[in-house]
């Protein structure tokens, strides 16, 4: 059960790179990118990379 919840915050903190990646790379090549929408990519990156640290142990 455990190992499953690990699974599960790992695997959203790499969808949410995932998407932060391709969002820097839209503004990369279009710069009329809103740069809100990069503000809030990535603070879904942290909170999911927060999350999974939190379910393996690390304050």
């Amino acid at each position: 059960m455990a190992q499953d919840i690990k699974d599960t915050k790992l695997e959203a903190h790499f969808e949410a790179l995932e998407k932060h990646k391709a969002l820097l790379e839209k503004l990369h090549l279009d710069s009329n990118t809103h740069l809100d929408e990069v503000s809030n990519s990535l603070e879904q990156l942290t909170l999911t990379l927060e999350e999974y640290l939190k379910i393996i142990g690390i304050p």
